[in-house]
């Protein structure tokens, strides 16, 4: 499902990413609910959040239970360094 990510609902960082998953044409879902928690995207398997605060074990546990992958992305690297950013979502994603 492709749709945009408005400005006022989102982070930058959100939107790098948003960006990033467009430029390597992976299908996602954005803020998708997960066992009544929300991921801020959901691409295959694997469960991306966008962090700017201490990680959610218990959230990670959920995940990781219903088999899917967390990736956690700071949001201090996505500002910083985009490139290293889609490498990351490449490897993750594309060699399965």
């Amino acid at each position: 499902m492709r749709y945009n990510i408005l400005k006022k609902n989102s982070t930058l960082p959100e939107r790098i990413v948003y960006e990033l998953l467009k430029e390597l044409h992976l299908p996602f879902r954005h803020r998708w609910l997960v066992s009544g928690r929300e991921v801020d995207f959901i691409v295959g398997k694997y469960a991306i959040e966008i962090d700017g605060h201490e990680q959610d074990e218990e959230k990670n546990n959920i995940l990781v239970g219903l088999g899917y992958a967390p990736i956690h992305l700071h949001n201090q690297d996505i500002l910083k360094n985009r490139k290293n950013i889609k490498n990351i979502l490449k490897k993750c994603l594309l060699l399965e």
